[in-house]
């Protein structure tokens, strides 16, 4: 969600920021790559506690895999979004 939302921060905010001069796609991007790693964080916490309570059909290495996959995809989309958002600081954002 934190990716989705940056990306599209990223086209909206453009325009604003090169009509006022305030940065604030980078800010941006810290403040959602925080969230996608806390996202990653929570679901560590979750993996350590021993997850949800036993259900059938369900294992305990399933769920240490949804949590391993969680906290991977986490650190991908903080990764994308320091990408994306790093561009702020290589390109003017009013060249067209």
């Amino acid at each position: 969600m934190a990716w989705a939302i940056s990306t599209q921060l990223n086209y909206a905010l453009v325009p604003w920021q090169c009509n006022r001069q305030v940065p604030v796609v980078l800010p941006a991007a810290l403040v959602l790559a925080s969230l996608s790693l806390l996202g990653g964080a929570l679901s560590w916490r979750a993996k350590r506690q021993g997850g949800a309570a036993f259900k059938p059909g369900r294992t305990r290495s399933t769920e240490q895999f949804v949590a391993d996959l969680a906290m991977l995809a986490a650190l991908l989309f903080a990764l994308v979004i320091i990408m994306q958002g790093s561009a702020a600081l290589i390109l003017d954002e009013c060249l067209r």
